[in-house]
């Protein structure tokens, strides 16, 4: 009973060390002004549309937000991920969204991007002298929140 009580406790502490490094570890946003304009709308269960070649289907309850972030120049999102998807619209200036694999893509104001939960983590930053505003539309499984820090995968970008 004595050794079983020891690996619980040492697992225990593993699990709680764990939590703590990755917490250590995840990135700060920086310069990055929220506006809600939709928070937790929720689809019912079984949504199935399939329209002018576009498909969207849910299995179950999934909630929508959507989110205008204003990013100021030197601004970061820091590294993150999304749970289910999200649609990211550039309104305004051009942006610089890296990956995990530390590669970079550039998108300017009239340009769209997706990243998705089983994307790996990825940062935008605001490298340029002027605002970049984003609209984005949020949708994930029901209660799963829409935002998950990320550590640095190890680029030289945060």
């Amino acid at each position: 009973m004595k050794s079983r009580t020891l690996l619980l406790i040492a697992g225990g502490t593993l699990a709680a060390l764990t939590i703590a490094v990755g917490i250590a570890f995840a990135t700060d946003s920086a310069g990055v002004t929220a506006t809600a304009h939709v928070v937790g709308a929720t689809l019912p269960d079984r949504v199935k549309v399939n329209a002018d070649r576009i498909k969207f289907k849910t299995k179950n309850p999934v909630d929508i937000s959507v989110v205008t972030l204003t990013i100021a120049p030197g601004g970061t999102t820091g590294w993150h991920s999304h749970p289910g998807f999200a649609v990211i619209a550039v309104s305004q200036g051009a942006g610089t969204l890296y990956s995990a694999d530390c590669s970079a893509e550039t998108f300017h104001a009239g340009q769209a991007f997706v990243e998705t939960g089983d994307d790996p983590p990825t940062v935008f930053r605001n490298n340029g002298a002027e605002p970049v505003v984003l609209t984005v539309s949020f949708f994930a499984p029901r209660g799963a929140g829409f935002h998950r820090d990320a550590p640095n995968p190890g680029c030289a970008v945060s």
